[in-house]
């Protein structure tokens, strides 16, 4: 080849070469730092040392512009090229929390290749790290679904929109059982719009693209171009149907990639009526996953406030009196509950942050669910700060070496954790503690339609306020009356529809939870059960209160810590119940500890009711414990009765009748009266 005879191109040409050579040294020391970074993020991740050391960023950014400085550079420029490397850093360290194991994850998203949600999902498991390949479905509940049946190990949805707002097909699915939000991407939406090769903006006629992206381009494209829109199930799917039909009149509004990816032309780029159009997309897992120390962090809370006024504006304002900034908030309706809303909760900061942990115990006595859908990277913020800051409480920073503080843990932290309020709560409408007393009576064991109508008839006209009935039995020998099954609660139910009263019952086994308690307002844990751990941990799940009796030879801790399972699944209503326990004395069927209802009142924030019934065994006990409970100051007592008592299939011995039970209820309310209280 000969050399070229103009010099100027023989300059150009050796400037070119110069550059290379710079591009070449600039890629090898970005190399060398990564690898440096990833060696520091390892030493990092063996200490539980941050990956953030702010103080040491500032160092580093002064050192940049200084040098810039010097070498007549510009400090901004150089300082932006130094904050774009120092998140690279802080990713590759980010990484090494996460062990995939080397196999490839499958990532769920809803729509066809080249649609925002694939584009997004391959972004964040680059950024994550990760080698992953896309799966695309046809709605939002296809994605969930291929995650929850083990087709894909996660599954990216849109949760908010800068321009149209919040999704809310997906909030809907974020409430479902089994998710868990492991990350996020905020992604910029560039919408173009696509046509067949030849067709011409004049000849446009009609426009397809999903209904989001529609409104986000009603003005640039629709109005301003007098286009018909038809909707499609995505926006990639909408440069399917383009390229299908082949008719130059029709166009898509979808990504560029998904339009170059089909052959499809350009014909106008960035068409969002909006130019900053960002769709935030939730990464979720079955499983939760570990944020690395250092870097902020959002959190996703499931909360149901009490259904009393200013109960919600409680929960909230404990968030603001902690300085705990929230960035969403969102309501569902809760199935069933007309009127009564789930809302989801985005906020800055971990859930183990002292703050973020304070608001959570002051917000508990006010709230019926409080469970965490998410503690996850917040990307957003990553990139709104990506200057490093450095405030008054955080001068330093643990060496690698050193291992971060940490505060110590109580081991009951959700049980013991709450303040007893003066104000009542509530079990399935009925208010409890505070100045109100509840009263739960019925039998022990629905046997009939008659006997239960009875039961009700009765339990109303002692003022109580909630019926109970057994329809399954917890028995210890295997040939007594087991129940009657889902058939005896669909029969508890209708009677306490009938006198307006809401129904308790004892749910045995963990995959009956969901059937019971679409039909019972309370739903109760026997003594037998009080230790059935994966029982426990549904029951978090479940919005339903829940009335743990004591096991017949559990301490106070173990009851504790049983409500706690409970309570860390997210189901805030428990209710503890002192039903007796096993010891030597044989003249009662259980000893009943009423030592135990003040140790609670200063041990926990959750009501304590007494049940006389069980541990006396023996009729004409049960009014004297009762009222004992009362002036120990239990907040209710749950008593067995029956039309019947001769009759009953089950504990007849114990049963009241209906003067048994109006002798009860009148010697209650001047021990109530007394101590400021009343029957609710």
């Amino acid at each position: 080849m000969n050399p070229p005879s103009d010099p100027t191109e023989a300059d150009l040409s050796d400037i070119r070469r110069r550059l290379d050579e710079a591009d070449q040294a600039i890629l090898g020391a970005l190399r060398t730092r990564i690898d440096a970074a990833r060696l520091i993020g390892d030493i990092k991740r063996r200490h539980g040392a941050e990956i953030r050391d702010s103080s040491r960023e500032l160092e580093v950014h002064a050192r940049w512009a200084s040098r810039a400085e010097s070498l007549s550079l510009n400090a901004h420029a150089a300082g932006r090229v130094l904050r774009e490397i120092l998140e690279w850093s802080r990713r590759e360290q980010e990484a090494l929390w996460r062990d995939s194991g080397g196999r490839e994850a499958v990532v769920a998203y809803q729509g066809a290749p080249g649609a925002h949600g694939d584009l997004a999902a391959r972004r964040l498991m680059s950024i994550r790290g990760e080698s992953a390949r896309t799966l695309g479905t046809r709605s939002f509940d296809g994605a969930l679904a291929a995650l929850l049946r083990g087709e894909a190990d996660y599954a990216l949805v849109p949760v908010e929109n800068s321009i149209v707002g919040a999704v809310d097909a997906v909030d809907g699915l974020l409430l479902e059982d089994g998710i868990h939000i492991v990350d996020e991407e905020p992604w910029q939406v560039r919408h173009s719009l696509a046509v067949v090769p030849g067709a011409s903006l004049e000849a446009l006629e009609r426009v397809f693209s999903h209904p989001v992206a529609l409104r986000q381009c009603r003005r640039t494209v629709i109005e301003s171009l007098g286009l018909e829109a038809e909707e499609i199930w995505d926006t990639a799917g909408a440069a399917d149907a383009v390229l299908a039909a082949r008719n130059p009149r029709h166009a898509a509004i979808c990504s560029p990639e998904a339009a170059a990816e089909r052959g499809l032309v350009v014909l106008k780029e960035d068409v969002s009526d909006h130019p900053d159009n960002t769709t935030r997309f939730l990464l979720l897992a079955r499983e939760p996953q570990p944020v690395a120390p250092g870097i902020a962090v959002r959190t996703t809370l499931r909360l149901v406030a009490n259904h009393q006024p200013g109960s919600l504006a409680r929960c909230l304002g404990a968030f603001a009196a902690e300085g705990v900034n929230l960035t969403r908030l969102a309501s569902r309706v809760l199935p069933n509950r007309p009127g009564q809303y789930a809302f989801i909760i985005d906020l800055e900061g971990r859930i183990d942050d002292e703050s973020v942990a304070r608001a959570i115990t002051e917000l508990r006595p006010h709230a019926r669910q409080v469970s965490v859908l998410g503690n996850y990277p917040d990307r957003s913020r990553s990139l709104a700060e990506s200057v490093p800051r450095v405030t008054a409480a955080a001068t330093s920073s643990p060496e690698p070496g050193c291992p971060a503080p940490s505060r110590p843990a109580s081991s009951l932290p959700l049980a013991s954790g709450g303040r007893r309020s003066e104000l009542p709560t509530e079990i399935a409408g009925v208010p409890i503690g505070g100045n109100r007393f509840v009263l739960i009576a019925g039998p022990c064991a629905v046997e009939s339609v008659e006997q239960i109508e009875q039961s009700a008839v009765m339990v109303r006209r002692a003022g109580a306020s909630l019926l109970r009935g057994g329809a399954f039995k917890p028995r210890t020998s295997t040939y007594a009356f087991q129940g009657l099954g889902m058939e005896g609660v669909d029969m508890l139910v209708a009677a306490g529809r009938r006198h307006g009263l809401p129904v308790v019952t004892e749910v045995l086994q963990a995959r009956d939870v969901e059937a019971i308690a679409e039909r019972a307002d309370v739903l109760q844990v026997g003594a037998r059960n009080m230790q059935n751990f994966e029982l426990l941990r549904r029951l978090g799940r479940c919005d339903r209160p829940v009335l743990l009796k004591r096991g017949m030879s559990a301490t106070i801790d173990e009851w504790l810590h049983a409500a706690e399972y409970i309570l860390a699944g997210g189901n805030q209503q428990v209710v503890l119940c002192e039903r007796g326990i096993r010891t030597f004395e044989t003249s009662t069927r259980a000893t009943l500890d009423l030592a135990a209802v003040p140790v609670l009142r200063a041990r926990t924030h959750l009501p304590i009711i007494v049940d006389p019934s069980h541990a006396a065994g023996r009729r004409e006990l049960v009014v004297p414990l009762a009222l004992a409970a009362v002036a120990a100051g239990a907040d209710g007592l749950i008593v067995e009765c029956h039309p019947r008592p001769e009759e009953a299939r089950c504990d007849r011995e114990q049963a009241l009748d209906e003067a048994e039970l109006q002798r009860l209820a009148a010697g209650i309310t001047p021990l109530l009266a007394a101590q400021g209280r009343s029957i609710s």
